[in-house]
């Protein structure tokens, strides 16, 4: 039954009311001066000292413990740098055998989310810690889990996701303050950055432990530490808040504006995320990445190569949703800062 007149001019009024204190609130936020965020002390070591030790550099692992928390099978690693000497924390998941994907443990989509954040953010504002792929000798790996086995047909060895394990960091008891966004600029920065970053990867997973943030409250970055469920699976967690929606109500010109200049060729990078090449000892390596085998498969596996991608449709679903995002900027329905 439809309601009485009256009472949808109340409801209307109060909708006008609750529209007129949101953009009050966002026009205060857009007063307050420019900040440029202080570096945080979360990441061990650079974004860029990760990318390349993780993927290249020889390493060791010393030491293998599970967490207590997620379904995936995450592990707490060190792992040992012989040619620095340099030791680093990490969470190290087995790839899954066989399709070397799942709808939880699904290693090409965190390298994306990897990926895309790069598109509008600098590394100190990355939301997402480095990660990357490694296979480790199976008789090493053994003396840290003796039930081992190579988890890719014909290697010799254990493939898995190796991601910075973050510090000083907590899980925050209340991610959003509506009021604190359009009274703090530095807090509003860090927010809407993950939002964003959220939105356009379809971040469906939002459980405690999945997003932190730094215990420093005065530069309160937030960070997304577990990605696997994005890009649109058709599996999610619906018992939690989801920042897979735009929450916020404002977000930085500059990232719109790095956004807008994106072209084709940033979309096509991401069907080759990663490859890995057998060499005479048939071990996986890095290697640069090719052109995708299947362009319709995420993980394809062929002649001694194995690459990880995003799918034609996964990616044209992305493009769409940044062009979304676009046009709620330029109709005003999103406000910038």
């Amino acid at each position: 039954m439809s309601a009485p007149a009256p009472t949808l001019l109340r409801r209307s009024l109060r909708g006008l009311g609750y529209a007129r204190t949101r953009s009050d609130a966002v026009a205060r936020l857009q007063t307050l001066p420019a900040v440029t965020p202080a570096a945080g002390n979360n990441w061990p070591v650079t974004p860029a000292d990760a990318e390349r030790l993780f993927w290249q550099a020889p390493l060791e692992m010393v030491s293998l413990e599970k967490t207590s928390k997620g379904v995936a099978g995450a592990c707490k690693a060190r792992i040992v740098f012989p040619g620095d000497g340099r030791q680093l924390e990490v969470k190290w998941k087995v790839v899954p055998a066989g399709s070397l994907d799942s709808w939880n443990n699904n290693p090409r989509k965190e390298l994306a989310c990897y990926v895309v954040q790069r598109w509008f953010l600098e590394p100190n504002d990355f939301v997402v810690p480095t990660v990357a792929l490694r296979a480790l000798p199976i008789d090493a790996y053994r003396r840290l889990d003796e039930k081992a086995e190579p988890n890719v047909d014909k290697t010799p060895c254990v493939l898995g996701s190796l991601a910075l394990w973050l510090q000083h960091t907590v899980e925050p008891e209340r991610l959003y303050d509506p009021d604190r966004f359009t009274a703090d600029a530095l807090y509003a920065y860090h927010l809407s950055n993950f939002n964003v970053l959220a939105y356009l990867v379809a971040h469906r997973d939002g459980r405690p432990g999945n997003i932190l943030a730094a215990d420093d409250d005065a530069n309160r970055r937030i960070f997304a530490v577990d990605n696997g469920i994005s890009f649109g699976g058709w599996i999610y967690n619906f018992l939690t808040t989801n920042w897979n929606v735009i929450r916020v109500p404002a977000i930085r010109r500059e990232v719109v504006e790095r956004l807008r200049a994106l072209d084709r060729g940033a979309f096509s990078a991401l069907a080759t995320l990663a490859e890995l090449r057998s060499d005479t000892a048939g071990a996986l390596r890095w290697a640069p990445a090719g052109a995708p085998i299947d362009r319709e498969r995420g993980v394809r596996i062929a002649g001694g190569r194995v690459q990880f991608g995003l799918t034609t449709a996964e990616i044209e679903r992305l493009s769409q949703r940044v062009a979304s995002l676009l046009e709620r900027v330029d109709s005003g329905s999103l406000a910038v800062f």
